[in-house]
């Protein structure tokens, strides 16, 4: 019988990795390069020596990196090859969920976390992205397993092995993200509350555990110390609200959706709480994994919530570790109930949850998604050598150069020199007339793609719309429009560029 079970348990999870496989191969593989990748790539174009440096003076650590170079050279450099990386992340997460699950509770709940996994519109948004989560996720999954392992199983004859998967896992980990560190101060937490479940000497090994990873990381700290750039690459970030803290949630389960969605999400959390408070009261919540996993899912979005009003650091990717925690909390709850009501409850999830992923698939309006493969095509196909490309906010020139081809040349708004010393220049309204005369000299018409606000994108869109003549204005994804203004009139070509536009064009998607 147990070899049935185990059986069916394998095949079970062999169609989940499979599903994921075929929606990244049909969906995601092949979408835009965004943002966040191409800086990846942008990256990871270096040497291995040169990457740290990169890095060091970015917001994030190096071993995805030098993870991802070692791959390119042998996979290649296109953007679903460096995708597949994060995708092999991603599928080798499912198995360690399942592991984690049956572990910390049993093997239906560890199947059913491993399906919400599988079928997450956060995970498969994120598990195909050319970013260090799925490896982050996967670690922390590995790390968790070590360290329920050490309270769940005392008498284990392979505690040593444990303490060793345990402290590699975290050294590994340290370096793929900074908020792993939010994972080892739950784990801490859950120690000092609970140390009497922990064998003997426990505490003298855990020491050791947080020596060896402040001794590995030290260095790091002193480098990037010595750079001096961090600080300045910092992303402009707002200070969180309560309404944040919740949409973090309904993305972690229902994924990227609009915002009238989202809205409709958010005003069901009355109704959640009820459930999850009618659980405790039924006393089936009660037990040590169950505190250590709340400890995981809530307390390092918390701390990150409230750090975010000195310093904003809320985002939920950065929370993405949190997640398996939080499906494995799930099923237990769900575990919780009356037969019938709970599998109600499972299944009305991985419904809506399969609803959402269609959804965040096709939807133009997915809030994520960054079209700049089709901006910068269009722009190359249309515009000429005598035009000029502005990009707003500065930094999206790294994915609109990965597909631009054209004649016209790119530049900036704030002006910015890459191969220059410092952080990009702040946004002067001041200073903005004479940017603009600078890069709209001997031009005919300007190409003004504005898409990562950062505070000031109305204010350029309003100086050109007051100052030039707009010819056209094209939506191609969420927060991602293309404008173009004719900046002359003393040629033959320009005056008859207008009538060009509107016979040759095709028509805005929208005109924001």
């Amino acid at each position: 019988m147990e070899n049935s079970h185990e059986i069916k348990t394998t095949i079970y999870l062999a169609l989940m990795m499979l599903a994921s496989t075929l929606l990244s191969l049909c969906f995601f593989l092949h979408q835009s390069l965004r943002l966040d990748e191409a800086q990846s790539l942008w990256q990871t174009s270096r040497s291995a020596v040169g990457i740290i440096t990169l890095v060091s003076q970015d917001v994030h650590v190096p071993l995805y990196h030098e993870l991802l170079h070692a791959w390119r050279l042998f996979f290649g450099s296109s953007v679903p090859a460096a995708r597949l990386l994060s995708m092999l992340f991603y599928l080798l997460g499912i198995p360690a969920l399942y592991a984690l699950g049956r572990l910390a509770y049993d093997r239906q709940i560890g199947l059913y976390a491993a399906l919400l996994f599988s079928i997450s519109p956060f995970m498969n948004w994120y598990g195909n992205e050319v970013r260090m989560y799925s490896l982050f996720t996967l670690l922390v999954i590995c790390n968790q397993y070590c360290f329920v392992r050490l309270f769940k199983r005392m008498g284990d004859t392979h505690q040593g092995a444990t303490w060793v998967g345990y402290m590699a896992t975290a050294l590994v980990g340290i370096f793929v993200h900074y908020f792993f560190f939010l994972n080892l101060l739950a784990q801490a937490a859950f120690y000092f509350l609970h140390a009497d479940l922990f064998p003997a000497r426990a505490l003298r090994r855990f020491i050791i555990a947080a020596a060896l990873v402040t001794a590995a990381f030290l260095p790091w700290v002193w480098f990037v110390h010595l750079q001096g750039q961090a600080q300045n690459q910092t992303p402009l970030l707002s200070i969180p609200t309560t309404i944040n803290l919740f949409n973090t949630f309904a993305q972690f389960l229902f994924g990227f959706q609009s915002d009238a969605v989202n809205t409709f999400f958010l005003s069901l959390w009355p109704l959640t709480i009820i459930f999850a408070f009618l659980a405790l009261r039924r006393g089936r919540l009660h037990s040590p994994v169950t505190e250590y996993l709340l400890l995981s899912a809530f307390l390092s979005v918390l701390i990150a919530f409230a750090i975010s009003f000195i310093t904003p650091v809320f985002v939920s990717r950065y929370l993405i570790f949190t997640v398996p925690a939080l499906y494995l909390l799930l099923g237990n709850l769900f575990d919780s109930y009356a037969p019938q009501v709970g599998r109600f409850a499972r299944s009305f999830v991985v419904l809506v949850m399969l609803v959402t992923l269609g959804v965040e698939i096709v939807s133009a309006a997915t809030p994520v998604k960054e079209d700049y493969r089709d901006a910068a095509t269009f722009i190359a196909q249309n515009a000429t050598a005598q035009d000029v490309v502005a990009l707003s906010a500065p930094f999206t020139i790294y994915p609109i150069e990965y597909y631009y081809r054209g004649q016209a040349p790119i530049t900036t708004i704030p002006l910015w020199n890459r191969y220059a010393y410092g952080p990009i220049p702040p946004f002067s309204a001041e200073k903005l007339p004479a940017q603009v005369d600078s890069i709209t000299a001997d031009h005919q018409n300007v190409w003004l793609l504005l898409s990562y606000d950062q505070g000031y994108e109305q204010q350029v869109k309003a100086y050109f719309d007051t100052h030039y003549q707009r010819l056209l204005a094209i939506t191609f994804s969420h927060d991602l429009t293309l404008y173009v203004y004719k900046i002359r009139y003393d040629t033959v070509r320009s005056q008859a560029s207008a009538a060009v536009f509107a016979a040759c064009m095709l028509p805005p998607k929208s005109d924001a």
